[in-house]
């Protein structure tokens, strides 16, 4: 292992370049998930680590589906529901949005969030929300209040088009 002492002066920047820490939040030139804060704790550590694992496209299915085991292991849905919040980048967020319904946690609590995702511009990230409210059950009040809130949106996709239309039929199913 080569010291960084026993570098000369003038070979140093070409061998060990100096990183802009303005380059490190450029979205054009680095994909940021932002999880976790100062305190948290070792299990908010972990989930992080598999986080990572989902959004990382070199990662084999084998290893999304062991990061996917302990995220339920964890109960991580409060951990997702934030990562998926403070995620930007669409290509990051959908595999967050994803593991909501792959882990096959219960996400019913956090219903009108995925519903309000539906109509988010990115295909994939809607796509997976809505695949997320097709996998959770909830309460009539609940489905109500997710189709008055896709109802509402300027422009919606196919995407929201199919879900008011899928609530639509489990509000009739329940009368």
């Amino acid at each position: 292992m080569i010291d960084d002492k026993d570098i000369p002066e003038d070979l140093k920047g070409d061998l060990i370049p100096e990183i802009d820490p303005k380059k490190l939040f450029d979205e054009k030139e680095y994909s940021t998930i932002i999880i976790g804060n100062d305190g948290a704790g070792k299990k908010d550590l972990q989930n992080a680590d598999y986080a990572t694992i989902l959004v990382n496209k070199d990662a084999t299915r084998e290893e999304k589906d062991e990061a996917l085991k302990h995220l339920k292991e964890n109960d991580a849905r409060a951990f997702l529901i934030s990562a998926i919040t403070k995620t930007k980048d669409p290509e990051l967020k959908a595999p967050l949005v994803a593991a909501c319904w792959e882990t096959g946690l219960d996400f019913s609590r956090d219903y009108l969030f995925f519903a309000e995702l539906i109509g988010h511009e990115d295909f994939y990230v809607s796509f997976e929300a809505f695949t997320v409210i097709q996998e959770t059950e909830t309460d009539r009040a609940t489905l109500s209040q997710a189709l008055e809130a896709l109802s509402a949106l300027k422009a919606p996709t196919a995407n929201v088009s199919t879900a008011i239309e899928y609530i639509r039929e489990k509000l009739n199913a329940a009368d």
